[in-house]
């Protein structure tokens, strides 16, 4: 290679180089490149063990085959070492790697497919059966809207909005349902991601060990508010938890049906606001399934793509408050002093 070739293949890999460290800059809740190393709760580890086992079996295949290219390449150009045969047709080696190391690979994936879809199973995963715990599941009704999200306790009789709070070493057990399209229901290092439906109820089911603060979002693209579809998952202590629902029934905001129609309205939540709920409807996660299933809860939204849609105007017009002054929502309501890992 000479001079010249050699600086342009230098300069190709300083391009390659640059591009790959800014496809790192983005305004995504996810800023965490190694967030998998963290992952909180047997669901999550799992998760991550499987994936690597996915990774590692496909690199059995891909790194070879890659590195095999590159050699034919190198040996074969103009003026390399490879010598052509024109009577070569068969190698019983080369059959044999190429057949059996992939089929290998396959067999080994789909019994690590099938332990790991059971173990992770949204309806029932296995890895929860082995956690020994004295108390019942908390059980959780989450509702998605246009672009909000609402988080009932039936049992405690309390909600809240756009924020998530649960207990360390104690199982969730949720129900999801969305009021007008599909969202998805994804807390990073946590749980997996599930549908939400329109007019349905799908289940989640994940555990958390050890306290912290996790970000959670909807992965389906769902309209103009989708960018600000997010929320904050607090796993805090039980004593702290219990702690946060003796202030969260005092806080004296209702969620009837009637507020909910109200709160269900399109709504872009710049400012990213939440509040708590101690007057919650007993019936309102079945309620809401049955509204949207006969049409009765249907919303239309006035707003068209802006081409500013951080604009002071258009955080006016539609969306909840001033993002930079209160960028969290905190109050005194929220549990503090949790950890961010």
């Amino acid at each position: 290679m000479n001079k010249d070739n050699l600086a342009r293949f230098a300069k190709l890999c300083l391009a390659v180089g640059v591009l790959i460290v800014l496809a790192g800059c983005s305004n995504s809740p996810v800023q965490d490149p190694l967030w998998f190393l963290n992952p909180n709760g047997p669901i999550a580890r799992a998760s991550i063990f499987y994936l690597v086992v996915d990774v590692l079996l496909l690199s059995i295949v891909i790194v070879p085959a890659t590195v095999l290219v590159i050699w034919t390449f190198w040996r074969y150009r103009r003026g390399g070492t490879g010598k052509y045969d024109p009577t070569f047709n068969h190698s019983i080696p080369i059959e044999v790697i190429v057949w059996g190391v992939p089929l290998l690979v396959v067999v080994a994936l789909s019994y690590y497919s099938y332990h790991g879809a059971r173990d992770v199973a949204p309806y029932n995963p296995e890895v929860l059966e082995s956690v020994d715990s004295d108390q019942a599941p908390l059980r959780i009704q989450v509702i998605a809207t246009d672009w909000q999200w609402l988080f009932i306790y039936p049992d405690q009789h309390i909600a809240m909005s756009n924020r998530l709070v649960v207990p360390t070493g104690r199982k969730i057990s949720m129900d999801l349902t969305s009021v007008s399209v599909t969202n998805d229901f994804y807390v990073l290092k946590v749980v997996n991601q599930i549908y939400m439906m329109p007019g349905m109820r799908t289940k989640q089911h994940f555990l958390v060990e050890r306290p912290g603060t996790y970000q959670g979002f909807s992965t389906e693209f769902s309209g103009p508010g989708f960018s600000w579809m997010n929320y904050k998952m607090l796993s805090v202590p039980p004593e702290i938890f219990d702690q946060w629902m003796r202030r969260a029934r005092l806080s004296g905001n209702r969620m009837q049906w009637q507020q909910f129609t109200e709160f269900a309205e399109p709504t872009i939540n710049t400012g990213n606001q939440w509040s708590l709920y101690s007057d919650v409807d007993d019936d309102l996660f079945a309620h809401v399934i049955r509204a949207v299933n006969d049409g009765s809860l249907k919303y239309s939204w006035p707003a068209r793509f802006s081409e500013d849609m951080t604009s002071a105007e258009f955080k006016k017009r539609f969306g909840t408050g001033n993002a930079e002054s209160n960028p969290d929502g905190t109050t005194a309501d929220e549990p503090q002093n949790i950890p961010d890992r």
